[in-house]
């Protein structure tokens, strides 16, 4: 069994030309096989630092990020799903979640475009960008913020993602600690890269503390 896992991640550059999902099944099928004990616990390990194909990558993250999240954010023996507008809205949240960590984990941009795509539910794109922000506000670093935008943006230019979806920001709930001050940084970002209009960043909620104005203000301290 796991000669034939490592067969066919070796063979990846060439199962895309004509599948190219191929990457995401077989990190499906390895995190199952792991699961069930059908693969090594170790098996993941093994790679480490030593794959410089980009789809035996993909393939290998996307098993690491199924195998690591907790059980009720995904369950193994549901990894295949059910298609499009069919799926329940719990799933869909779920399958959201897991497309965002697998793209803070990889980078990959045109992936996570696709898995989207796959959802086929255009309709509650709303919630992606809701789950993006959690996401933001959980990790609660620069590098979080900085890809969520980069995602956000390529999803917006794309048409993956509407103005009106966009709005969804103004909806999050600041009971994170630090939140007010992480989703101001966010959401000024998100303007700077033409991701939102001034009028969404507007309405979003802004740091709740004191904080320190420009020095023509006397260095005073500002409400």
């Amino acid at each position: 069994m796991t000669t034939a896992f490592k067969h066919t991640l070796a063979q990846l550059p060439e199962l895309i030309l004509d599948t190219p999902e191929a990457p995401q099944m077989l990190g499906q099928f390895i995190a199952r096989a792991i699961a069930d004990h059908a693969l090594p616990m170790d098996f993941l390990d093994q790679y480490k630092g030593k794959v410089d194909c980009e789809h035996a990558r993909a393939a290998l993250d996307r098993a690491s990020v199924l195998l690591s999240m907790k059980r009720e954010i995904v369950r193994l023996d549901n990894v295949w799903g059910v298609g499009g507008g069919q799926r329940p809205v719990k799933l869909l949240i779920k399958e959201m979640n897991l497309l965002l960590k697998e793209y803070l984990v990889s980078g990959e941009l045109l992936e996570a475009e696709h898995c989207l795509r796959d959802l086929e539910v255009p309709h509650f794109h709303h919630e992606l960008v809701y789950e993006a922000v959690l996401m933001v506000l959980e990790y609660n670093g620069d590098s979080a913020i900085q890809s969520m935008v980069k995602l956000l943006q390529s999803f917006w230019k794309s048409g993956l993602i509407t103005l009106d979806q966009m709005n969804r920001l103004s909806e999050i709930s600041l009971d994170v600690p630090h939140a007010q001050s992480i989703l101001e940084t966010f959401v000024d970002v998100c303007h700077q890269h033409s991701v939102i209009t001034k009028q969404l960043r507007d309405t979003c909620p802004s740091r709740g503390r004191k904080r320190f104005v420009s020095e023509g203000d006397g260095g005073t301290i500002k409400s």
